[in-house]
Order: structure tokens, then sequence, then C-alpha cells
């Protein structure tokens, strides 16, 4: 409702200005150190997420940068890899390996007198194939060989590396008034 005083000025009852409450100051001025307190804590956050900010793009920079880099320590590590098999695939073949050496020498142990060896070869597929002759003045030509053969199958050292051995072919010839047997043991290897 709308109060209209038409009284003049001196006689209005003059209106006693209140102070304002304690209560109500303290009220403000505690409203006031919080929007503060907000105002400041804002401005910090803003700050430390500039800095971040900062820090975000100067990495970012590094990482394009560390990008060449890093495809070639990828290369690299590949090919670490690849060698690392290459290497494991030739310790295998190591571990496989004959020692021709110490064949031979086996082969030359186990020899009976009056055979000898005219050729021994090995082939990619695993073939071994020893070429020999044979002479024997109480013509026992073909029990020597027999006795080479098991020989060569009861050594051990020797046939470890086979998985048969056996004679293939034999044939006589007289030279000199001597008979004498050419013959061809074969073997497959392991």
């Amino acid at each position: 409702m709308i109060e209209i005083n038409l009284l003049p000025e001196e006689l209005k009852a003059e209106l006693k200005k209140q102070a304002p409450s304690p209560v109500l100051k303290q009220a403000t001025t505690i409203a006031f150190l919080i929007l503060g307190i907000l105002v400041l804590l804002h401005l910090g956050l803003m700050g430390i997420l500039a800095t971040k900010s900062v820090q975000l793009n100067a990495l970012n920079t590094k990482w394009q940068t560390l990008q060449p880099q890093l495809k070639l320590v990828q290369e690299f590590k590949s090919e670490g890899t690849v060698l690392s098999q290459s290497a494991n695939s030739i310790q295998q073949l190591v571990r496989k390996r004959l020692t021709w050496s110490k064949k031979l020498n086996r082969l030359s142990l186990n020899l009976p007198s009056g055979v000898w060896f005219n050729e021994i070869s090995a082939t990619s597929k695993k073939e071994f194939i020893l070429k020999g002759s044979v002479v024997s003045l109480k013509k026992e030509e073909m029990s020597l060989i027999n006795q080479l053969i098991d020989n060569l199958k009861k050594d051990a050292d020797f046939f470890k590396d086979f998985s048969k051995l056996e004679m293939s072919s034999a044939q006589s010839e007289e030279i000199g008034g001597y008979e004498v047997n050419d013959f061809v043991i074969s073997g497959v290897l392991k």
C-alpha cells in the first residue's frame, strides 16, 4: 500500500536512522572474506592451469622431436629380434653339427687290415657315402667289409649321428694277380 504524507517537511516526523546491527556487519564481513578467498583460489588455480598448459606444450614439442628417434629405436629393436632369432638358429645348427675330424678318426680306428678308403662324401640330402677297397690273401674280403660295418655300428661315437649304415654294392676285380673288392657303404645322417 502507498502512503502519502502531505505534511510540510518541518512537521514530518523524522525517521530515525538506524545503525546496522553487529550481526549483519559480521555476516557481511564473512561474506566478503569468503568471496575474497574464492577469488584468490580461482586465480591460483588459473595460474596452476596456465603453468601446466605451458609444460604440456613443451612436452608435446619434445615428443614430436623424439618421434623419429622412437621409430629408429623400434626398427633397431625389430632388427635385434631378427638377429636374435638368427643367433638361436645358428646355435641350434652348432649343436647339431657333425665333427667330421672325429668321425674320420673313428673310421681310421675301426679300419681292419687290408681295407682302405678311396672316397668319403656327404650330401645335402643327409646321405653318407664311403667308397673303399679291400684285399685279402685269405680270400676274406666280404668278411672284412662286414667287420668294418659292424665295428662302425658298435662305435657309439661314430654311429650316434646315423640312422642307418649298410653296404650298398661290392665288385671284385683282379689287379696284379690279386683279387681286389671295391665296395660302397651308404648311410643316412640323422
